[in-house]
Formats: C-alpha cells, structure tokens, sequence
C-alpha cells in the first residue's frame, strides 16, 4: 500500500504493536449486536470501515428519486430509505441480500443455489463492485492513523481477496490559523467561504499551497493573506500595464 510519506507508513506500523488490546465488543453506542451474546455490540470501527464496498453497489440496491433525474435508470438513493425497506430498481429485498450474495459479489464466491435474485442482477452489482475496487486512494486526517485507517486496512484483508486490499492512502495534518489550533471556541477559526470573502479565491489558494506540506500541521497565515492580496494586484497591474504598452 502506498503511503506517500514515510511518516505516515511509521504511523500504520506504529499501531500494529498494540491494536490486539484493542477490545473487540462493548456495551453501549451504535453498533451491530453479538448474535451470540446480543448484549454486546460489536466495536464500532470493528465492522463499518468497510462502507466503501457498499457504496459501489448501493444505488442499485435502495430505491431512487424517480423525478431527481428522470432520463436516468440508476438515479441517487433516496435519503429517506438509508435502511434499504423499500427495494431500489432491480426489485432486490434486504433479506434476499444473505452471506452467500455478498460472496458472490464481493469475494468471487460461487453462485448462491437459493438465491431468488436473477443471476443477471447479482453479475451486474459484482460489475460494479469490480469496477470500483480497490480504491485507488484513501485520504483522511493524520489523527485516524491509529483508529479508522488501520481498521479499514485489517478488515480489507480478512474479508478480500488481496487484488481487492487498499492501492493508498494518503494522511495530512490540521490547518492552524496564524500559528494556533483551529478552534470556535476561542474565536480562532476561519472557514473557506470566509477566506474568500475577505481575501479573494486566488488569495486562498496561494496561502493554503504555502501553508505546509507533507504530514505535518499546515498554518494559515492571515498577514502573508494580506501581503498577497497585494502582491497579486501588483502582478494585474503588471500585465494590464504589459499589455497596453504592446497593443
């Protein structure tokens, strides 16, 4: 798996000394429950880091806005049935979805016997799902190292086969604002559509590419803002002088 940055592969393997502590179960929160034992839920990051599967084969599967586009047959979920209770374009019920469909589907498992789905619409969701995996790149915060992203890349390797594991990820660090942490509780924040509101979208861009590269916390200073707010009105007059001169 590419990382990029030796930093951010020092990060996955950092975690591969300890996450076997990590406890697998718990009380409490949102979850899947032990069939086992249903007063446990499964941890959390344990069973959803592998939502990106689902979503290659999702709009086929939950049923459409109709009117959202009309001269589409595979138009956006609705929103409304996140649960799937009502089947999407093929007709496709959730209990029909069982273990050996998503063999099929996802780990090139054979046929399932019993299945009532015609073989034409499980070929057409394992198309899919061929199509879009691995995903070519993962990118997320530095601060998930140690949770979500090493999940997603444990769980990738039990349930798929290795030319279905993760080609990258990638991880950055946090945006300061004028050397501190990013906070609306002190004050000290600045969203995008407020930056360019006070100093323009070319302004933006050329502070964030200054910012910070790599891994590292980026830091967006409000003066180098300001002094290229006057920079790049200098570099317009510049060339509105250039170009007069040889018209």
């Amino acid at each position: 798996m590419n990382t990029y940055v030796q930093e951010t592969r020092n990060g996955f393997e950092g975690v591969l000394n300890w996450l076997n502590k990590w406890a697998c179960a718990r009380s409490f929160g949102l979850g899947s429950r032990l069939p086992w034992d249903p007063q446990w839920l499964v941890e959390s990051l344990s069973d959803s880091t592998i939502y990106m599967a689902y979503y290659t084969v999702a709009h086929h599967l939950h049923r459409a806005f109709p009117s959202f586009i009309p001269q589409c047959e595979y138009s956006p979920f609705d929103a409304e049935d996140i649960k799937g209770e009502r089947p999407g374009h093929m007709g496709i019920k959730p209990s029909e979805m069982n273990d050996e469909v998503w063999d099929y589907i996802f780990r090139d498992g054979p046929f399932p016997a019993d299945t009532t789905i015609p073989k034409k619409h499980l070929d057409h969701l394992k198309s899919d799902f061929n199509y879009f995996y691995p995903f070519d790149i993962r990118s997320s915060g530095k601060d998930l190292i140690p949770n979500h992203l090493t999940f997603c890349v444990y769980n990738h390797a039990v349930l798929f086969p290795e030319d279905k594991w993760p080609v990258s990820m990638r991880t950055n660090g946090h945006l300061m604002l004028n050397g501190k942490k990013m906070s609306k509780s002190t004050g000290n924040s600045l969203t995008m559509k407020d930056s360019v509101e006070k100093f323009g979208a070319d302004v933006t861009r050329v502070v964030l590419a200054d910012a910070g590269d790599g891994i590292e916390d980026a830091n967006f200073e409000e003066k180098n803002a300001n002094a290229n707010v006057l920079r790049i009105h200098t570099l317009v007059q510049w060339c509105e002088v250039g170009i007069l001169s040889s018209v």
